[in-house]
């Protein structure tokens, strides 16, 4: 056989090196403000046939004010909902609803033909009570409200032949026509029949202080759950049942529930007849002291309640019931360690209106990772399934013969994806899915192929991206850690850089390629010139309940050490300027910050954002207080545990630290609590340490994701111009002007290679 010629390699090196060079020049740098150009997607719901799909869809737009500033405008964040026709391709996607409002959830009818879902108004935080459930024809026409209800609407379901809509709404406790079942404060017992005066007598100034406390002015607290996310709790209110008319407004929605507990997940059984949902046991107790949760049964006329599946020792949640009506689904977590057991998936069969004997078809011996949602392939004795696991999001699906999971998505062209919603209707799967190159595409499965919807950022092809690289470690105690680096974009061959290593929240949260809520401040730091390193250390999901369990009792050394270890490793590499590093994490992740610049002086500048610094304190101040208990070994009043707390706390060692910190907290934080953050800096302060103290009014735990669009970009700025303080960084700010003249040079782009961090799974783990 007569050989081929081969190539000019000249020919085709310099062919490359014009590619190469001509892209670095023409594509832009990633910016603070892209922030506002991302949307991303969420509850997606594919009609029975598979051929349409529904989304809602978050972006964030101007606001039409008249700001006298015009470098100051008002950004909002935005929520529509979007639908699919999947029997084209490419699908046709049309916007459904549009203007200066949130509307979230949608739901297709079950003939397809109608879209029900819910709308709060103009601004994420708009009063709850104030969401109603609208329905939208599909072939075209205006929305519609259906029927308030006094205390919102949310959760819409449709019954098996379109005629109702089901929807829970917050009832008071004062409300609900039940005696609690647990012991209730007696002075708390205010007769309707009294009138409210604050001079009468004792029933008088009972009903009178029982209308204040209504009115929340004052609030009166007697429960242990006293704080939601930014305000604290008021009343104890617990979600009851109605059944609404999707197409008559005038109809007066029918109240199926009014007992004193929450339903929550519920849905119809395929006949109709009956709801399916899960609630707290009842065992005597007050709910908030209650872990523990069951499947109940209730007819649709919301009479003839009944237990159906508790597990001792389980908390249960989410059923769904097959097509057939013949098994149902749900997801259960073990209650003796719950900081550190994953959520697994069961199976339990459905006869003569009860539940037979449950199986697990996740768990230590088929999968060792946490079930973050599922659903039923339609026909099809099988599920579809998320989890987390070692760094990406995939897609999987087990059927009930008890084989092993398999994977239906994983990877995107190769590269590691996060799948963060997804619906599933006929053999038709469509998903919400994010990789280093996408960072949000609606993408659709079915027998035909695997193709994309809709690409919601077009405009990051126009981008500079920069792509993690992942290796892994082993620490002395033989455990395995996972990390990712990423080179800063247009990185010269022989340019050394300062390196930001990032740290998660949780403790038990897990990063990777796919995780949408850091891919825009990763991208934006390697546009300034710095090198990105993360990890999932000791404690993060994804790895298993060993390695989820790691961290027990110790919240600092172990993982401390885990990432450390991990810079260590990537310092090694000739970029790396080890003399230039920095570091940053919010939540558990800024108090990870805290606890290593207290206990190592490597660091040029720190950010600790939103963190707990005080284990005590926080057991008192915040919402998310089990965390002391379930990782720590108990209150702080116990004399075993009170050690534990004061060692593992960053304030306890705050003296040691020098590095220039930067706190940043939100004021109406209640998930970790403010004061602990006003504690770390007033004690840096007062021992002449350098430090910068940064609040944000009216915002929450989570402003970095969902915060107001003008504090997010004001927060990622904040965190650059620190470490630009306090860094030598060449690069020059990547505004597109500059940054024309920072492209390497074409014999510079010819010799630059990825240098490889080893294998992406460690050996033996398939």
């Amino acid at each position: 056989m007569k050989a081929t010629t081969p190539p000019n390699r000249a020919l085709v090196t310099l062919v490359t090196l014009l590619v190469t060079v001509g892209s670095a020049r023409s594509a832009e740098p990633i910016v603070t403000s892209d922030l506002l150009r991302l949307r991303t997607a969420s509850a997606i719901d594919v009609a029975r046939d598979g051929t349409t799909a529904v989304f809602a869809v978050r972006s964030i737009h101007t606001a039409d004010t008249e700001a006298d500033d015009a470098a100051m405008p008002e950004h909002r964040s935005q929520s529509h909902i979007f639908a699919a026709d999947l029997s084209t391709t490419p699908a046709r996607v049309r916007q459904l609803t549009r203007g200066d409002r949130v509307d979230r959830g949608p739901r297709l009818s079950p003939d397809g033909r109608h879209v029900a879902f819910v709308r709060n108004g103009g601004h994420d935080d708009d009063d709850p009570a104030g969401a109603r459930v609208w329905v939208m024809p599909l072939d075209g026409g205006e929305a519609w409200p259906t029927a308030p209800l006094p205390h919102g609407a949310s959760g819409p379901t449709w019954s098996p032949d379109g005629r109702w809509l089901l929807v829970s709404s917050p009832l008071p406790l004062d409300e609900i026509d039940a005696t609690p079942p647990w012991v209730a404060d007696p002075a708390y017992a205010t007769p309707a029949d009294a009138t409210p005066r604050p001079d009468g007598t004792r029933q008088e100034i009972r009903r009178w202080l029982a209308d204040n406390a209504r009115r929340e002015d004052p609030v009166v607290i007697n429960r242990l759950d006293f704080q939601d996310e930014r305000r604290l709790s008021g009343p104890m209110r617990l979600r009851q049942l109605y059944r609404i008319d999707p197409h008559d407004t005038a109809a007066t929605p029918v109240q199926l529930t009014s007992v004193a507990k929450d339903h929550r997940d519920a849905v119809f059984m395929p006949d109709g007849r009956s709801l399916l949902y899960h609630a707290k046991r009842q065992t005597g107790a007050h709910p908030d002291e209650v872990l523990a949760t069951s499947l109940w049964q209730v007819d649709a006329d919301g009479g003839n309640a009944r237990e159906v599946l508790a597990i001792d020792g389980f908390a249960l949640r989410g059923p769904e019931v097959s097509a057939d009506g013949s098994v149902v689904a749900f997801l259960a977590r073990a209650l003796d360690e719950p900081a550190h057991r994953p959520y697994r998936l069961g199976v339990a069969p459905w006869t003569a209106d009860t539940l037979g004997e449950p199986m697990w078809l996740t768990g230590e011996a088929t999968l060792d990772a946490s079930v973050r949602s599922f659903q039923w392939l339609p026909a099809r004795s099988a599920l579809v399934f998320n989890v987390a696991r070692q760094g990406g999001f995939p897609l999987m699906t087990m059927g009930l013969g008890l084989l092993e999971p398999a994977d239906l998505v994983s990877e995107i062209d190769g590269a590691q994806a996060g799948i963060h919603a997804y619906g599933v209707g006929g053999g038709t799967v469509v998903y919400a899915v994010t990789t280093v190159e996408q960072p949000c595409v609606i993408r659709v499965r079915d027998a035909r192929s695997d193709r994309v919807v809709l690409d919601l950022n077009e405009w990051v092809q126009e981008k500079e991206i920069a792509r993690p690289r992942s290796g892994w470690i082993t620490r002395p105690d033989g455990r395995r850690v996972q990390y990712w680096v990423m080179e800063p974009t247009r990185r010269r061959p022989d340019e050394r850089v300062p390196v930001a290593l990032e740290i998660h929240g949780g403790p038990s949260a897990m990063w990777g390629p796919g995780e949408l809520t850091m891919w825009h401040e990763f991208q934006l730091l390697c546009s300034w010139g710095y090198g990105v390193v993360y990890a999932n250390p000791r404690g993060s999901g994804g790895y298993g309940y060993d390695f989820q369990r790691a961290n027990y009792q110790d919240w600092g050394d172990g993982p401390a050490g885990d990432v450390l270890a991990v810079l260590d490793q990537v310092s090694l590499e000739d970029w790396v300027d080890s003399d230039q590093l920095v570091v940053t994490g919010g939540s558990y992740g800024g108090y990870l910050t805290a606890w290593i610049v207290a206990h190592d002086q490597r660091f040029r500048a720190a950010v600790a954002q939103r963190g707990v610094y005080d284990l005590t304190t926080f057991y008192g101040e915040g919402n998310a207080w089990q965390l002391v208990e379930w990782s720590m070994g108990g209150p702080p009043w116990d004399v075993r545990v009170r050690p534990v707390l004061q060692r593992e706390s960053p304030l306890t060692s705050i003296n040691r630290i020098r590095t220039p910190l930067l706190i940043l907290h939100a004021s109406n934080d209640l998930r970790t609590g403010v004061s602990q953050s006003e504690m770390l800096y007033r004690g840096l302060r007062r021992l002449g340490r350098p430090v910068e103290y940064v609040r944000y009014p009216d915002a929450g735990h989570d402003l970095s994701r969902s915060g107001a669009p003008h504090q997010r970009m004001d927060r990622l700025n904040r965190i650059v111009e620190w470490f630009e303080r306090h860094v030598d960084n060449a690069r020059p700010a990547p505004t597109l002007d500059r940054m024309r003249s920072w492209a390497p040079e074409p014999s510079e782009a010819a010799t630059e290679e990825a240098t490889p961090l080893g294998p992406a799974t460690p050996p033996g783990s398939g």
